[in-house]
């Protein structure tokens, strides 16, 4: 979706509700823009949350078992590292 906006005296724009619709954007929600190499022109992306950016990061963390019997987590390790080796 391609839309003109005019730029104000204050170097504001309005983005249409049909792109804040779009993008599931509401009042108070941050923008981050950024300008290509060339600078010709500029994207705006809306800043994730902290809910999403929790949840994207917990997609790639393994989820681990706390060890709470230290000597057993020792002992199945050292078991597996030989088992391993031979």
């Amino acid at each position: 979706m391609k839309v003109i906006v005019t730029l104000s005296s204050k170097g504001q724009f309005t983005l249409p509700a049909a792109i804040r619709a779009t993008l599931g954007l509401k009042q108070g929600d941050q923008l981050e823009v950024s300008v290509d190499e060339s600078g010709r022109s500029l994207t705006v992306s809306p800043v994730p949350d902290l809910a999403e950016l929790s949840a994207r990061i917990s997609g790639y963390a393994k989820r681990r078992i706390p060890v709470t019997d230290v000597d057993a987590y020792y002992q199945e390790n050292r078991r597996a590292s030989a088992e391993s080796r031979s």
